[in-house]
């Protein structure tokens, strides 16, 4: 992988095996959206319009010192190539291909990806996106970029300073008291940073303290903003999915579900990505066809 720079934007070349629409949309991140045949979207308070040009990665409204934060978001020096290379070994995983292929897993602010996934309970990707853009423009900070208005998402004081009423009229419904108390406990000290270096076991625990947090919001932070590739959340999609690949279509007990996940390695999470797009792409009576 190479960077250049131009007047305004960072180019990351020679990036395989890397899809932006599919990243972009696969249910990981909620605040892109298509624009002048890019990505438009804000990271950290930095708006950005995310392009792709073959192989090359272009950021345009990105400084030079911003590469690293940009690199580290997009997961650009992991060696995705070599997964891909591996799920595709295994006849069970290759069916996820093409569908899955250039999914990447964003590394996400922590903060931003707790609230976003506490939303995105017993929720579909268009009705989440929603409730996290209102959200951001009840109390982030506004930020013109290319005729475009976005905001930043909010501080952690800034959700906490909101009453129950005033989210659940964004839309979070019976959430609301959960999003109110995980910005209050972080707004007071707790540091999710903490988690990053902690074992998967841990960490989920800790996550699943928080008000209205189960194991699967706990493993979606923790896969998509603190690097624990081997966090494997478990939705409907992916435990009907499991179940066709691994296991016919029959039923499968919790133990056994756990032993297939556990066997897909460090970066079983990644791959359940790659399932969780396939499974979606096929559809449900399909998948339940299999």
């Amino acid at each position: 992988m190479n960077i250049k720079f131009t007047q305004d934007s960072i180019i990351f070349e020679n990036v395989p095996c890397f899809d932006l629409e599919k990243s972009c949309s696969c249910g990981q991140a909620f605040r892109w959206r298509p624009f002048m045949g890019g990505q438009l979207g804000i990271v950290r308070g930095e708006p950005a319009l995310l392009k792709q040009e073959g192989d090359s990665v272009v950021i345009r409204g990105a400084s030079p010192e911003r590469a690293a934060m940009w690199a580290h978001y997009l997961d650009i020096g992991r060696d995705y190539a070599s997964i891909e290379r591996e799920v595709m070994s295994d006849p069970r995983l290759a069916v996820c291909f093409p569908e899955a292929h250039g999914i990447r897993v964003f590394n996400q602010e922590p903060f931003e990806a707790l609230i976003s996934f506490i939303i995105s309970q017993n929720n579909n990707i268009k009705r989440i996106s929603g409730i996290v853009e209102r959200l951001c423009r009840k109390c982030g900070e506004p930020v013109s970029f290319m005729g475009e208005t976005l905001y930043a998402f909010p501080s952690p004081e800034s959700i906490a300073a909101l009453t129950a009423e005033e989210l659940t009229a964004l839309g979070t419904g019976y959430r609301a008291p959960f999003i109110k108390a995980a910005a209050s406990r972080i707004a007071g000290g707790y540091d999710l940073e903490r988690l990053r270096d902690m074992s998967l076991r841990e960490a989920r625990a800790e996550l699943c303290s928080f008000l209205g947090i189960g194991p699967k919001v706990a493993d979606c932070v923790l896969l998509f903003s603190l690097q624990h590739t081997d966090a494997f959340p478990v939705d409907v999609w992916i435990d009907r999915a499991m179940k066709a690949l691994f296991f016919e279509g029959n039923r499968a007990k919790k133990a056994e579900l756990y032993e297939a996940v556990t066997g897909l390695g460090e970066y079983s999470g990644i791959i359940q990505q790659y399932i969780f797009q396939y499974a979606r792409s096929l559809g449900r009576s399909a998948l339940e066809g299999k």
